[in-house]
């Protein structure tokens, strides 16, 4: 059977290629379309994750301004802090220190008017920014509250202290802090009417209130200071005052001590006389120039010679301190070797050292030029020498050294006598002063030798001082300079 193909079973054959075609193209489109759409939300979340990224920068971006801010504004309060510190700290004056208080100050803590004042009577002592009315709203309101200041450094808007200030029309967020220094509150400071909007920070209270103890420990300094200055000042007064009496009673004292050694020379003098007369017909009885005595007589006559002696020792000895007192007596210092007139002065006083058997020995060099006065050197060695042979006991030793140190020359006298105690050492050289002890009490003397020492060693503007141990002995010191000739 042949199959015959008719005109419509070709256009169906057509439509149905068509078809399929279309099915495939439609296909492939719908693939295409599919994933165009994964495209898209891909982007579309891409965008979502940069969109939050952008946010997370913007705000990251405003914290760090914000961050910045902050940090300038304390380093503007430190730079602040700072500059008080170096244009105050050297102020001793109060008048002057709250002056350092300006305009600048308190706009640079960041508010328009300030206020300082005393914490006792509320005195103005800084004013930035406040009228007269307000002044007195401020005295009215914390006239009765200042205790409360005295708790704590800081009150800021929300306590009951500031909060009848704001009510009483002086301005908003009103701080106040105490200017104190321990527990002493010297002053007040207030603060009012913030140049930005936002609150008082704490960044803020902190370094108003380290201003504040700032200030405080300056105002505690500067009385301090005050009280020193006054105390200087009454204590200046008081020296003055004293000076004053210790002059006039030095001036009455020289007075006395003028007329004291006038009466003491005019006295000698009139001594001399009789008593040289006594010596010469004491010393001729005694002799026996008159006729044979009879024993007893010559005996009683022997003491009385001993005792004008002694009286004329003490006469003269006077006359030599009422002279160096009054500088009428003529000294003559010229170089001298100080071991021949220690020698010389041993030699002379030999007898008495043998007659106590007392041993005797010389410490001294071979020679030693000395600036001073022979004489009364000697006189000086006399007494020192003497003293020491009276106290010191038989089979006893003396020991007389000589001694260079540095630019002087150490004499010294020392004996194995009873010693001295220490209350009496400084009493050792004073006129008549004679220390309690067996042999003073036994052998009567005039308590002038070691007196007529220190003004002799004085005079040649040298020093002398005593050692002693109760029981052990005493050493008697001078010096004497040394001569350009050693």
């Amino acid at each position: 059977m042949i199959l015959s193909i008719t005109p419509l079973s070709g256009l169906v054959f057509f439509l149905f290629l068509v078809i399929i075609i279309l099915s495939v193209y439609l296909i492939n489109k719908l693939q295409t379309v599919a994933g165009l759409r994964d495209t898209v939300a891909g982007l579309a979340k891409t965008v979502q994750n940069l969109d939050h990224q952008a946010k997370l920068i913007i705000k990251s971006d405003i914290e760090l301004k914000l961050y910045q801010e902050e940090v300038e504004d304390k380093l503007n309060k430190l730079t602040l802090l700072k500059n008080l510190i170096i244009s105050s700290i050297h102020i001793l004056d109060k008048e002057q220190l709250y002056s350092q208080i300006d305009d600048k100050i308190i706009n640079d803590l960041g508010f328009k008017k300030g206020l300082i004042f005393n914490f006792d009577d509320l005195y103005v002592k800084a004013n930035v920014g406040f009228l007269d009315h307000d002044l007195e709203i401020i005295k009215n309101s914390l006239t009765h509250k200042r205790n409360v200041l005295k708790g704590n450094f800081l009150f800021d808007a929300e306590a009951d202290i500031c909060k009848d200030l704001i009510n009483g029309g002086i301005g908003q967020d009103v701080l106040i802090a105490s200017i104190k220094a321990r527990e002493n509150v010297y002053a007040v400071l207030l603060l009012s009417e913030r140049i930005a909007a936002g609150g008082i920070k704490i960044a803020e209270k902190e370094i108003i209130t380290i201003i504040c103890m700032y200030l405080g420990q300056c105002l505690d300094n500067i009385k301090l200071f005050e009280e020193l200055y006054r105390t200087k000042d009454e204590l200046e007064k008081k020296i003055k005052e004293r000076t004053n009496e210790l002059v006039k009673s030095l001036r009455e004292i020289e007075v006395v001590s003028r007329a004291k050694s006038d009466f003491v020379s005019s006295v000698s003098h009139e001594l001399r006389t009789p008593l040289t007369s006594v010596k010469g017909f004491s010393s001729l009885l005694v002799e026996e120039k008159f006729g044979k005595l009879p024993p007893e007589a010559k005996e009683r006559l022997k003491k009385i010679d001993e005792n004008v002696n002694k009286l004329v020792d003490m006469v003269n000895t006077l006359l030599d301190i009422s002279r160096i007192e009054s500088g009428r007596m003529e000294i003559k210092i010229a170089p001298c070797d100080i071991v021949k007139v220690i020698k010389e002065t041993s030699d002379f006083l030999s007898p008495q050292l043998h007659a106590k058997e007392i041993k005797f020995n010389l410490d001294v060099p071979e020679a030693l030029s000395v600036y001073m006065d022979k004489n009364l050197i000697e006189r000086v060695l006399i007494n020192l020498i003497n003293n020491a042979i009276k106290f010191t006991p038989k089979a006893g030793m003396i020991t007389i050294s000589c001694k260079q140190e540095g630019l002087k020359c150490v004499v010294s006298v020392s004996d194995t006598g009873f010693g001295i105690e220490e209350e009496n050492l400084e009493k050792i050289f004073q006129e008549f002063f004679r220390v309690d002890n067996p042999i003073n009490r036994e052998m009567r003397g005039t308590g002038l030798g070691l007196s007529l020492v220190k003004r002799i060693i004085e005079n040649h503007k040298e020093k002398t001082w005593v050692a002693s141990k109760v029981g052990s002995g005493t050493t008697f010191y001078f010096t004497l300079k040394l001569s350009e000739n050693v």
